[in-house]
């Protein structure tokens, strides 16, 4: 792997990531339009939790500034508590690339951290699990026939949210089971891992609506999961193995990428930025990345027409990941509108507290940044709630039910299905 440096205040060469340079680290103005978009500046009110806090500790990461280990853990919990929501990003007028920051930043300090009975436990699944389909779909397996035993009801309290946060594992896996239509428009359809084992239904609800517009899912066989929760967790090396797979898999087909889930939609368009520029791999990634859309992207593109309005109030929640990484906020409301008697926003653009595993990591925090979204879809009083990532519907699935709400959180595509 070729390397960039940063010179040290000695004058020492320091290797970093390849993707971090003095031109990323440095862009940031400090203007401080990003505090207000910040979840956890704006629960703390710390300069370490901010976006602009953190760009000046990633520095003193890479620059050897860091001299015992009580300083690496007070850098580690700072990195650690960022969401990654990309708020900032949306709200940056330099354009700070935050999120190549971020990444790079969680890369080091997991190298730098004391290993734990947690981190090795994560450390195996994000190094032998996720990577790998075969042994994820056989730990799914397990995982089904233990939520179905009376074991899943005497659940020691440390592990009993965690579980509630879990999605029902499923006993028949979407890449296993979906039968492709002989005729139609082919898109290459991204499974992923949870949702391929967890949430099938709506992946056959994404093939029902892409149907309407005439096209057929094709799933490439040698695809795996994106990376993004790699990426975002330290663990760039696998991240860009996982990538340059996927790239190799979507590559068999010059077809539309379509994808039901934002954090796996922005990890694929953001994939070219995982290597070098002028390499043979970033120009694969950027050619693959160009076929990326997101299935709101898809369905307003081919001018998706429900059938009938369902008679309904639903709010919308926007998924962090596809407002800030994607940048697409309007597409889902132009077709939830189409399809339902009413449409409400929820005025509350906060992160839902999910961001992957930070629910599982983070408990104290995220709990609170779901309870003011739960808090808003009160507010709202609509029957439903639609989301477009599996993460945030994991969420506010959990918070409605501690909440005792009757509102029904539903995947963006089990909405527009709702209507055809």
């Amino acid at each position: 792997m070729n390397e960039t440096f940063i010179a040290t205040a000695s004058g020492k060469a320091n290797p970093v990531l390849p993707l971090l340079s003095d031109d990323v680290l440095l862009n940031c103005m400090h203007c401080g339009l990003c505090l207000p978009t910040c979840p956890t500046y704006n629960l703390t009110n710390l300069e370490r939790h901010s976006p602009r806090g953190r760009i000046q500790l990633t520095r003193a990461i890479f620059e050897n500034q860091l001299d015992d280990a009580k300083e690496i853990q007070d850098v580690s919990e700072a990195i650690n508590s960022c969401l990654g929501c990309l708020a900032c990003v949306t709200a940056c007028p330099a354009g700070v690339d935050y999120e190549t920051i971020f990444e790079s930043a969680k890369s080091r300090v997991q190298s730098l951290e004391k290993k734990t009975l947690a981190s090795l436990v994560r450390d195996v699944a994000m190094k032998e699990l996720f990577p790998n389909p075969a042994r994820f779909k056989a730990a799914a397996r397990v995982l089904n026939l233990l939520q179905r035993s009376p074991l899943s009801n005497n659940l020691p309290a440390s592990l009993k949210r965690a579980c509630d946060l879990a999605p029902e594992f499923s006993e028949r896996f979407f890449d296993e089971t979906y039968k492709p239509a002989p005729d139609g428009e082919p898109v290459l359809f991204l499974s992923g891992c949870i949702m391929n084992v967890a949430m099938p239904d709506i992946h056959f609800d994404t093939a029902t609506v892409l149907k309407k517009v005439g096209a057929t899912i094709r799933l490439p066989k040698t695809q795996t999961c994106c990376g993004a929760l790699h990426a975002h967790n330290g663990y760039l090396d696998e991240a860009k193995q996982m990538a340059e797979r996927n790239i190799g898999a979507f590559e068999e087909l010059d077809a539309p990428i379509v994808l039901n889930s934002a954090g796996c939609g922005a990890m694929m368009k953001h994939y070219p930025k995982l290597f070098e520029e002028g390499s043979p791999l970033r120009r694969r990634a950027e050619s693959v990345a160009k076929r990326v859309r997101d299935l709101s992207e898809f369905l307003v593109e081919r001018k998706f027409s429900p059938t009938r309005k369902v008679k309904a109030k639903i709010a919308y929640q926007d998924a962090c990941h596809l407002e800030h990484g994607q940048k697409i906020k309007a597409e889902p409301r132009t077709l939830l509108r189409s399809a339902f008697a009413e449409v409400v926003e929820l005025n509350s653009p906060e992160c839902c507290g999910s961001a992957g595993i930070y629910n599982l990591l983070r408990p104290d925090w995220s709990e609170r940044f779901l309870a003011l979204k739960i808090e808003a879809i009160r507010k709202s009083n609509a029957d439903y709630v639609a989301t477009a990532n599996p993460g945030c519907l994991l969420q506010l699935r959990y918070g409605l039910r501690e909440a005792g709400l009757k509102t029904k959180a539903i995947h963006l595509a089990t909405a527009l299905k709702m209507a055809t």
